[in-house]
């Protein structure tokens, strides 16, 4: 797949990108800093936030984590913390149809949202 309804000149763009704790098998010393581990716990998770600005503020939008020019890049998408527009006036995002599968995070603005409204993406992924 790939991104969808975003402005060409403003590219996604990452404001938060954080490896977080999330457990690890019992015996596993991975998540160690080196020389004992790797620094890379396994299993683990992270949590980005992506701001991006999008070109048609009533059509669908979707963010492609497996897309290998985005900033933030992954294999799955654990959870869809939050989608917030910092934008003023634009802040509504409706939640019917912004399924979010796999690697596409998806959703669409609300009808009053203009061309150029900049949204907040927040999720955990890994």
């Amino acid at each position: 797949m790939a991104n969808t309804n975003f402005l060409a000149s403003a590219p996604p763009t990452a404001l938060l990108d954080t490896r977080l704790w999330a457990g690890s098998p019992a015996q596993s010393t991975e998540w160690l800093q080196s020389p004992i581990g790797s620094n890379s716990a396994v299993g683990t998770m992270n949590m980005a936030v992506v701001q991006c600005t999008i070109d048609d503020g009533d059509a669908a939008s979707a963010y492609d984590l497996a897309l290998a020019t985005n900033p933030v890049t992954g294999t799955e998408i654990i959870a869809v913390l939050g989608i917030f527009s910092d934008t003023a006036g634009a802040n509504a995002v409706p939640v019917a149809g912004n399924v979010s599968t796999g690697t596409l995070l998806k959703w669409t603005g609300a009808g009053a949202n203009g061309a150029d409204t900049v949204y907040r993406l927040v999720f955990l992924y890994r």
